[in-house]
């Protein structure tokens, strides 16, 4: 499962992840929920995946992460 890890955030605005064709497979704003590598109950292909996440951290300073993380079966 893929989710972000909120270490000094007291909020996460939205954690988002999109396949290589910009389709949005993933969006949550609870750290708790991750994916799981499927669509629909459907087990998604070896690839790449681009995650982004924005958050307010406990100052309340705006926090913004983009990264890609890779799906291997």
């Amino acid at each position: 499962v893929l989710r972000p890890i909120a270490v000094g955030i007291s909020q996460i605005k939205y954690f988002k992840i999109f396949n290589r064709w910009g389709q949005m497979v993933f969006s949550s704003t609870n750290p708790n929920l991750g994916w799981d590598g499927k669509i629909s109950g459907v087990m998604q292909p070896t690839g790449t995946y681009v995650w982004v996440v924005e958050a307010i951290d406990f100052k309340g300073d705006k926090i913004f992460l983009k990264g890609v993380s890779t799906l291997i079966r």
